[in-house]
Formats: structure tokens, sequence, C-alpha cells
């Protein structure tokens, strides 16, 4: 009996847990969308030619802690990002957005993990930066590649990779063509005509995430096959190569503005995603146990 008490113990503490978790989703998708409207914004400006930079979330928080109040908001950041970890770690888990247990929906959920860790990785980044001035040089994209073509099959594993970031750029693509805006948000409280807009802004910032998660795909499948971790690139390489583009002003700006929606996307996500989800995951973890 008592063998057994802490696997039932677990998922009750997790459903009395689940409306916090809910808020610090909520959180984390408001930080979300702060900094990719950063990026947008910087990037735009680049569009433009009235000033700016292509940059990546690393170098949005550098420009967040340099603004107003920056410490203050790189904290509630770095608080938001690290609750969006905790809430997407349980949500997988728990297959909180009953995505099922066939293959394709364990890789949908170890998807939303990762991405989940990621975020994380950059609140701890912005806590780094309370009290500094910018981020670290680093570019964590090819070091990161670099390793991989250390290890045995590394140029396999580093062609492997680019082409997954490609095939989700593909399901992004998909869901900018059809209802995925709108799959998780309940926005009957929103009203028609901010609905209306907001699954615009949802569609037209998926699609432009898209187009920069498609060259990280590229830079990636490049660096394997070439076997040089320098092909490789992240947001920035991204942006800066619409940048050099003849059209930049048409390119580069619908990218950047359609990023400045994605992150508008994020904030109203924030206020109307359906969260109460993870707590109906918890209690099926529950009655299974």
């Amino acid at each position: 009996m008592a063998t057994g008490a802490p696997s039932v113990a677990a998922p009750r503490a997790l459903r009395a847990a689940a409306p916090a978790l809910a808020i610090l989703g909520r959180a984390g998708y408001a930080a979300k969308g702060v900094v990719y409207v950063v990026i947008g914004a910087l990037a735009a400006g680049v569009a433009l030619g009235a000033g700016g930079t292509t940059t990546d979330s690393a170098g949005a928080l550098s420009a967040i802690g340099e603004g107003p109040l920056g410490q203050a908001t790189l904290a509630g950041i770095g608080l938001g990002l690290l609750g969006y970890t905790a809430w997407a770690l349980v949500s997988a888990v728990t297959d909180a957005e009953g995505k099922g247990d066939e293959p394709t929906s364990w890789v949908l959920r170890a998807s939303q993990a990762i991405r989940g860790l990621g975020y994380g990785a950059l609140g701890l980044q912005a806590f780094r930066l309370l009290g500094h001035d910018r981020a670290d040089d680093g570019d964590a994209a090819r070091e990161w590649t670099a390793r991989f073509l250390d290890m045995p099959l590394g140029r396999a594993i580093v062609v492997v990779v680019g082409l997954c970031v490609l095939g989700y750029a593909a399901y992004q693509v998909y869901d900018a063509c059809t209802d995925g805006a709108r799959e998780h948000l309940d926005l009957d409280e929103a009203g028609p005509t901010a609905a209306k807009w907001i699954v615009r802004f949802g569609r037209f910032g998926i699609g432009a995430r898209a187009v920069v998660l498609a060259l990280i795909g590229v830079f990636l499948v490049r660096a394997g096959v070439q076997g040089d971790a320098g092909e490789a690139g992240g947001i920035d390489d991204s942006l800066h190569a619409l940048a050099t583009t003849d059209y930049r002003w048409l390119i580069l700006g619908a990218v950047a503005f359609g990023l400045v929606a994605f992150g508008a996307y994020q904030l109203a996500t924030a206020r109307f995603r359906h969260m109460r989800a993870v707590g109906s995951g918890i209690a099926r973890m529950t009655s299974h146990s």
C-alpha cells in the first residue's frame, strides 16, 4: 500500500498546482511576446533604413535591459520564461492538450518540452543580464553545431536536425494557412472584431516566424553537408540574410513586421489561451495512477 502512495501523491500534487501552473504559462506567453516584438521592431528599423539592427532573442534581452525600467523588465521576462518552462514540461508529461499516445503525438509532446527548456534557458539568460550591459557575444547556434560535428556521425546528425527544423517550419506554414492560430484560444470574451485581428496577427506572425525557421534549417543542413559549423546560424543570421537581399525593405520588412505581429499574438495568447487543459491533463494522469 505504502509502495504505491508516492505514485498517486505526485499527480495529486500536480493537480493542486494546476492553477499556479496556468498563471506561470500565461506569464511565459507574455514574456515571449515582448521578446518577439523587440526582435521584429529592431529588424523593421533596418528594413526601413531608420536604424535598428538584426538580432536574436539574446540581443533582444540586451536591448530591453538598456531601455526604461530595463532591469525590472528583464526580471519579469526571466520569471515569465521560467514559468513557461514549468507549464510546458508539465503539459507535455501529462498530455494536457490531449495529443494522444501515437508516435507522432509523442513527437509533438517532446517538441513542446524542448521548446519549454529552450525558453527556460533564455529566462536564465535574462537573469544573468541583470546588472550587466549586454549579453555575451558567443554564437550559440555555431557553438552547438560545432559540438555535434565533433561527435560520431556528427555531420549526419546536424543534417537531420536541420531537416527537422525545416519540417517544423513547414508545419508552421500549415498552421498559418489553417485555423492553427485560433486552435487553443478562447476568443469569445475578446469580441468579434478583436478576435478577427488576433487571428490575423497570429497567421501573419506564424508565417513570418516560419520563414526565419526555414532559413535556420537551411543553414544547419548546409553546415552538416559541408562539415563547417560556421555555416550554421540562428535568428540573427536569418534576418541578416534577408537584410542583404535586393528588396530588403519588402522582404525583411514583411518578416520583421510579421515578428512584431507574432509578439502581439503571443500577448493575446497570454490572455485568451485555454490553460484549464493543464488541470484536465493532470486529472487524467491521476485517474490512471
